[in-house]
């Protein structure tokens, strides 16, 4: 099961904005009319419920979005891009895999985050008409779609997480209560990967995954280690089985429970239901087992067997009721806030000379401005300079001595100052 992966998104360019005078009868000098380009589209990542790994994403790994429509005449404006829409199994953690911030935690059905945005379309010449400027010749280009490289990571939301030795029998019990068909055979590590299935309880319903089998030092890393364990902490509840073929089962339930909290302290908080396995096999042994388990819980452990039920309704209607209680629990519950990590761009500027002896401007506003103006267009160029005159940028240059023919740099953009 593919579990992980970075895959990169672009969201679409923006439209060009175009360059168009009115043309009626008998208005011989009509005014520019020309429409913005349309926003770029989004991309989104949606969580789904029939999608269960990140398989779709092994072979793709790079999406983009629909572009912007270019503007028209007589103001029309641009059709937007199409926004694209990926599907993510419930469960998917999204990272940006060049900072490693926290993107979103789509933890439920339906569940959307934005992780690309359009570029912005570029105005039209009618935007740019002044008393002083009435006709001018110039438009924008569309702004590029932003684009960034995201981690997604699965962490499987079950109801009923299964735990246990290898060949405890978790698999065997999965096939028995649901409609799972997982491989099933009389040796260890048969279960390599997180299965899933649907346990039905009258009316009601909850999902079981049977998880593969931790060994002593999984919190370290050692055998399935950390790629088990970031499963088991989004259960709402753990089904923690032991066979009764153990000679020591005590040994082996504070095996794995040693594991856990040395992983993740907060599992110890997770509800838990105690299991003796494989009763079919020796019920005398299962039966002593199940209460040197009780002895040391303080609690009582269930007795069953996949093989010939034994045990298995009252342990569903068990697993059923404390699923019901976490479920109300985690809706009472305020909604967890993902961080927000991108900034509002600011008005703000910053000019350095770099040591080439250009003057680098840094700023939002400004630097978009200017990359998305076409220079090459009769006047673009004198647009951009006024703009620096009311921004305040032009006094900073000449503040640190900017000279006529001095390069001043946008980002990739570079114009010679005029003065």
């Amino acid at each position: 099961m593919l579990d992980a992966v970075e895959i990169t998104v672009k969201g679409g360019n923006g439209g060009h904005g175009l360059v168009s005078y009115h043309r009626e009868k008998f208005v011989p000098q009509g005014g520019p009319d020309g429409g913005d380009g349309g926003r770029g589209g989004r991309i989104f990542l949606r969580a789904v419920d029939d999608v269960y790994t990140l398989e779709l994403y092994r072979s793709r790994k790079r999406f983009q979005a629909g572009a912007g429509g270019n503007g028209g005449p007589n103001l029309r404006h641009g059709a937007n891009g199409e926004d694209l829409y990926l599907e993510v199994p419930v469960g998917t953690v999204v990272y940006d895999a060049e900072t490693g911030d926290l993107l979103a935690d789509l933890s439920e059905v339906g569940a959307e985050v934005l992780v690309a945005h359009g570029g912005r379309g570029g105005w039209g010449n009618k935007r740019f008409a002044t008393p002083t400027n009435q006709t001018p010749g110039y438009s924008q280009k569309g702004q590029e779609g932003e684009e960034r490289r995201l981690r997604l990571e699965l962490r499987l939301l079950a109801d009923v997480g299964l735990i246990g030795l290898p060949n405890a029998g978790k698999s065997t019990l999965l096939a028995a209560v649901s409609n799972a068909k997982p491989k099933i055979a009389s040796y260890p590590f048969t279960t390599l990967e997180p299965m899933l299935g649907v346990v039905n309880v009258g009316w009601e319903r909850f999902t079981l995954a049977d998880l593969p089998g931790l060994v002593e030092g999984a919190s370290e890393g050692y055998g399935l280690g950390f790629e088990f364990l970031k499963h088991v902490r989004r259960c709402r509840v753990l089904l923690h089985v032991v066979s009764c073929e153990s000679p020591d089962p005590v040994t082996d339930y504070e095996l794995i429970e040693g594991e856990l909290r040395a992983y993740d302290p907060g599992l110890e908080h997770v509800a838990r239901v105690v299991a003796v396995t494989k009763a079919d096999l020796d019920h005398a042994a299962a039966e002593r087992s199940a209460e040197a388990l009780a002895a040391h819980l303080g609690r009582p452990v269930r007795v069953i067997s996949a093989h010939d039920g034994t045990g298995l309704e009252p342990l569903k209607e068990e697993l059923m009721a404390l699923v019901a209680a976490e479920r109300a629990r985690a809706a009472s519950q305020p909604p967890a806030e993902v961080p927000v990590i991108r900034p509002a761009p600011v008005d703000r500027f910053v000019v350095t000379i770099d040591e080439d002896g250009r003057y680098v401007v840094d700023g939002y506003t400004a630097v978009t401005f200017v990359k998305m103006m076409d220079t090459g267009m009769p006047g673009a160029l004198d647009e951009v300079m006024r703009r620096l005159e009311r921004w305040g940028i032009a006094k900073e240059l000449r503040r640190l001595g900017i000279k006529p023919g001095d390069v001043v740099v946008f980002d990739d953009v570079e114009i010679a100052w005029e003065g």
